[in-house]
C-alpha cells in the first residue's frame, strides 16, 4: 500500500472518535433542553393544579352555620302535607325612615332542597312537604339557597356571615337545623256492623272517687247512682264520687256498679282509632280500699288545776302536720273546748273526754298523696283528764257513759261522795245508840226481877 495512503487512512481513524463525541455532546444538550421543558411544563401543570383547587375552595357551596327553622318536628299521617319554613330572623337596620323599621323581624327569601333522597317525604323547592310513608324518628336536613334580590334578605344574611360577599355572584347555600319527621298509617275504616269489642277494664277507688281503668289508662265514665240502702255497700254519685254509710265497717270490700264511657275522652278515642270499643258496662266489680290513720295526741293526758288549760294537738303522721278543727264544747261542767284546740279545766273529776276533730282538707290532701288508692278515714283517741282543786287531796271517780253525740263523756261530781259518806256514818251511830238502849233495858228488867 501507497504512504500517501495509510496516511489518509490514519488521519480518518483519528477524527471517528471525534465525530462520536460530538454528535453525543449534541444528543445531551438536546436531552437535557427536552427535559427542561419538562419540567416547566410539569410546573405549569402544578401551578394550574393548585389554582383551580384553590379558586374551587373559594367557591364552595357550603356555609357551616345552619339557619333556624319555625319548628323542628314534622308529624301526621300518611298523605298529609304542609310547609316548613325558617324562623324569622331580627333586623337591625339604621338606615330605615322611621323607628318602627329600624327593628323588625324578617322571613328569609329563598329555595329549599331536600339534602338526601328517601322513600318517606317529598319536598319542593318552596318548602312544601308531602309524607309519602310511615316512619318513625326520623331527621332530615335541608340546603336553603338566599334569593338576593330580596334586600332584607340580603342585609340579614350580611349582619350573620360577616365574612361573606351576598353579591350577584354568590353561589353558596346554607343548611337548616336538622328536622325530625314522624309519620304514622291512616286511621283504617271500621266495619260498622261489626260488634263492639269490650274492654278489659278496672274499677278501683281513687281518694273517694271511683275511676275506671284499661292497661292503667284512665278512662272518663258517667256510673249509674246508688242510693243509700241495704243492698249497697257505698252512696255512690254520677261523677264516681263516693260514701261509705255508718253502717259498713268493712275496709276493703267489692261493690257491683254500672257505667258508660265517654267516647269523647281523648283517651277513648285513641283506643277506637282501630277498632269499635264498647261503651255500656253491668255489674262490674269495683275494689274499695281504705286507709284508717288514727291520730295520736301529743299530750293523751290532761292535768291541770281548775281554771288551768292548754292546746290539744296532734303527732304528725308520716311527716305530714295534722291540723283542722274540733267540735267545741261550752256546756260541760268540768272541761270547755274551742274550735282550735284550747281547752280549759273548770271542775275538779277524773276520767274521759272524746272530742270530735275535723281534718283539714291540706292535710287530708297530703295524706292522699301517701295513698292514692285508698279511701282515707281519720279516727281519734280518747284523752285521760284529771283535774284537781288548788290544795286539796284530788279523789278518783268512776266516768260515767258518753251521752249520744256528746263529744266530752260527764265526769262524777265530789258532792256526791261526801253525801254517801255521811249517810253511813249516821247509820253506824244509830245502830250504836240502839244497842246501848236494849242493853240498859234489859238490865233494869233483870233488878226489877
Amino acid at each position: 500500500m501507497k504512504k500517501s495512503t495509510l496516511r489518509l487512512s490514519a488521519v480518518v481513524l483519528a477524527c471517528v472518535p471525534l465525530l462520536i463525541g460530538g454528535a453525543s455532546f449534541v444528543n445531551a444538550e438536546d436531552t437535557q433542553h427536552s427535559s427542561s421543558s419538562e419540567v416547566v411544563n410539569k410546573a405549569n401543570t402544578t401551578a394550574s393544579s393548585t389554582e383551580a383547587k384553590e379558586t374551587k375552595e373559594n367557591t364552595s357551596p357550603v356555609i357551616t352555620k345552619t339557619l333556624k327553622v319555625e319548628s323542628n318536628e314534622i308529624s301526621g299521617k300518611k298523605g298529609d302535607s304542609g310547609k316548613i319554613k325558617l324562623a324569622k330572623i331580627k333586623l337591625v337596620d339604621e338606615t330605615a325612615n322611621n323607628e318602627k323599621e329600624k327593628e323588625r323581624e324578617v322571613e328569609l327569601k329563598g329555595t329549599f332542597e331536600l339534602l338526601e333522597k328517601n322513600d318517606f317525604i317529598k319536598f319542593d323547592k318552596d318548602g312544601n312537604w308531602t309524607a309519602l310513608n310511615k316512619t318513625d324518628k326520623k331527621e332530615i336536613q335541608l340546603d336553603f339557597k338566599p334569593n338576593l334580590k330580596d334586600e332584607d334578605t340580603k342585609k340579614v344574611l350580611s349582619a350573620m356571615f360577616p365574612s361573606e360577599t351576598f353579591d350577584d355572584a354568590y353561589n353558596k347555600t346554607i343548611k337548616t337545623d336538622k328536622i325530625t319527621v314522624n309519620f304514622t298509617d291512616p286511621k283504617p275504616i271500621i266495619d260498622p256492623t261489626v260488634d263492639p269489642v269490650a274492654l278489659d277494664v278496672a274499677v278501683k277507688n281513687k281518694g273517694n272517687k271511683l275511676v275506671v281503668t284499661h292497661e292503667n289508662t284512665e278512662l272518663k265514665a258517667t256510673f249509674t247512682e246508688l242510693k243509700n240502702d241495704k243492698a249497697n255497700k257505698i252512696v255512690l254519685g254520677s261523677d264516681g264520687t263516693f260514701t261509705i254509710p255508718a253502717t259498713n265497717k268493712e275496709t276493703k270490700f267489692t261493690q257491683k256498679v254500672d257505667f258508660v264511657l265517654d267516647n269523647e275522652d281523648a283517651n277513648f278515642k285513641k283506643l277506637s282509632e282501630t277498632k269499635k270499643i264498647k261503651t255500656e258496662y253491668k255489674n262490674i266489680d269495683a275494689s274499695i280500699n281504705t286507709k284508717v290513720i288514727a291520730l295520736t295526741y301529743k299530750t293523751p293526758t290532761l292535768t291541770s288545776k281548775i281554771n288551768a288549760g292548754g292546746k290539744l294537738e296532734f303527732q304528725d303522721v308520716e311527716g305530714v302536720k295534722i291540723t283542722g278543727k274540733f267540735q267545741e264544747v261550752k256546756n260541760d261542767d268540768y272541761f270547755s273546748l274551742d274550735a282550735d284546740g284550747n281547752w280549759k279545766a273548770k271542775k275538779a273529776g277524773r276520767g274521759d273526754v272524746d272530742p270530735t276533730f275535723t281534718i283539714s282538707d291540706t292535710s287530708l290532701a297530703e295524706l292522699q298523696k301517701k295513698y292514692p288508692e285508698q279511701l282515707i278515714q281519720i279516727t281519734t283517741g280518747k284523752l285521760k283528764v284529771d283535774f284537781s282543786e288548788t290544795g286539796s287531796n284530788q279523789k278518783e271517780y268512776a266516768p260515767v257513759s258518753k251521752k249520744e253525740y256528746a263529744p266530752v263523756k260527764k265526769l262524777p261530781q265530789t258532792g256526791e261522795e261526801k253525801m254517801r259518806f255521811a249517810g253511813i256514818i249516821g247509820i253506824i251511830v244509830i245502830a250504836i245508840v240502839g244497842i246501848i238502849f236494849f242493853m240498859k233495858k234489859k238490865k233494869n228488867d233483870d233488878d226489877e226481877a
